[in-house]
């Protein structure tokens, strides 16, 4: 063989004693059962902080499921009440209409002892020259039956 060592081969290894070899004595503890802790003294604590945290818990979803419920029956009763109030503006709005009707002007008019003005009559200022006929107000403007939109 070779001087040189094979890196592939493993490293032999070390001799190994003898149970009957001569040498000093090694020193071992001598082997004894550890008796178990019943004291469950370590668990108490735990337990307890569990459970509270466990009730905290419940608790405090009991209180957000009562406060979102709680919030629900007011934005229905706000969303009906909104309907309500849209109902009535948009009937107001049609009675304002229906008030500003022409033929509603026209009999308030007369009610209240207008005449119709006639046809209109107008002055250049240029040359001072009427244009048009002016006629003096003549008789009330007649009744116009009212007529009722649905």
């Amino acid at each position: 063989m070779s001087a040189a060592v094979d890196v592939l081969s493993p490293a032999p290894a070390p001799p190994r004693r003898r149970k009957d070899a001569a040498g000093p004595p090694r020193w071992r503890a001598p082997l004894a059962l550890v008796p178990l802790e019943s004291d469950s003294s370590g668990r108490a604590p735990f337990l307890a902080a569990v459970v509270s945290l466990l009730v905290g818990g419940l608790l405090g979803l009991l209180v957000l499921n009562t406060v979102l419920a709680r919030d629900a029956f007011a934005l229905h009763s706000l969303k009906v009440e909104d309907r309500v109030l849209t109902d009535r503006e948009q009937g107001l709005q049609r009675e304002v209409e229906a008030l500003r009707s022409p033929q509603s002007l026209a009999a308030r008019a007369t009610q209240m002892g207008m005449i119709s003005a006639g046809p209109p009559a107008f002055l250049r200022l240029a040359d001072g020259t009427v244009l048009g006929t002016p006629v003096a107000g003549g008789e009330p403007i007649p009744a116009v039956p009212r007529v009722r939109k649905r």
